[in-house]
């Protein structure tokens, strides 16, 4: 974990009209505190936040009702409401605030419910608490077009991120061998398992991007392309800094939503994809990976990073990070 800089005081007139309203609720005052002095002293942005606090649900009815917010970040566990009302009640005053949950616990006590109320963030409290990640969620919830691109995530690299371009079903395999080779450099734990679902990852850019006019596949899975036309191709990106290594698999076809992400996900967690043919794909990749952050530019790309943490994180709990324009 890097040591936190109080970002510089800036003299520049931030480039919005005002700054961004957030909300953070907990009924913790010390998560509060923390993630409040964190986003007004630390958070490195191009824009000016202003922040204010809630204890309880009633506390945050109120100060919605009386002020527009850009972002709200709700605990899901209050005394008098759970977060996803408190979402709910925000959207009912603005339908275009972004909204996060954070939560002690793992996603998959809440997918469900997530997928119902379109919640496509939720961060995970860990001890300690990862304030550099929680800087990138808030930034991308507030810019969803800069979530794009794995130099987002590998801060300071140690070596130039690699890229590779898949330009036929041919190298499908020979992108999965060079990420494979990459991953037994750092002695990463399921390497076999991790192998087998990034090559569905790929193939499923491959396959399930391009699309004829009429919407239907232009590719059928398991047909050999001699060539992909460059709007086709998959880009691959990898690298790693002294924190983490990570991963980037880009197709160019943007066909995938968010809500059916949330589909597949409780699908899988919640045990009913036994007799599925397919959709298991991110749920695994969610299961092998510290981080799987999807980045959705409908008809344009979408965008699956990957990040593995080199040092042992405290816990297990995996949080949910969607960003869809």
């Amino acid at each position: 974990m890097k040591i936190l800089e109080k970002k510089p005081v800036s003299n520049v007139s931030s480039p919005n009209t005002r700054p961004y309203g957030v909300l953070v609720v907990d009924d913790d005052s010390t998560i509060r505190d923390n993630l409040k002095e964190y986003l007004s002293f630390y958070h490195q942005a191009d824009y000016e936040l202003e922040i204010d606090e809630a204890s309880t649900a009633e506390d945050a009815f109120q100060m919605l009702e009386s002020k527009e917010y850009d972002l709200i970040i709700s605990d899901i566990n209050l005394p008098d409401q759970d977060g996803f009302a408190i979402l709910r009640e925000a959207v009912h005053h603005n339908p275009d605030i972004k909204r996060a949950l954070i939560t002690a616990y793992d996603l998959d006590t809440y997918i469900t419910m997530a997928k119902e109320e379109k919640v496509y963030n939720i961060i995970v409290k860990t001890a300690p608490f990862n304030f550099s990640e929680f800087s990138v969620v808030v930034d991308n919830l507030l810019n969803p077009k800069k979530a794009f691109g794995l130099d987002k995530y590998i801060d300071e690299p140690a070596e130039p991120i690699t890229e590779i371009v898949v330009k036929s079903s041919h190298e499908i395999m020979q992108a999965q061998q060079e990420l494979k080779d990459f991953f037994q450099r750092f002695g990463l734990p399921d390497i076999d398992a991790l192998a087998i679902v990034i090559v569905e990852a790929i193939t499923n850019a491959v396959y399930h991007s391009a699309k004829l006019p009429d919407g239907s596949l232009r590719y059928q899975k398991g047909e050999i392309i001699d060539e992909l036309k460059p709007e086709e191709q998959v880009i691959i990106s990898y690298g790693f800094d002294d924190e983490k290594l990570g991963l980037s698999i880009r197709d160019q076809g943007g066909s995938m939503s968010a809500d059916e992400i949330l589909y597949w996900l409780e699908r899988n967690i919640t045990g009913q994809s036994l007799m599925d043919t397919h959709g298991r794909g991110i749920y695994l990749i969610h299961r092998l990976m510290d981080r799987v952050i999807i980045n959705l530019s409908r008809n344009n790309c979408t965008e699956i990073i990957l990040l593995h943490y080199l040092q042992e994180m405290s816990g297990e709990n995996k949080p949910l990070y969607i960003n869809q324009l």
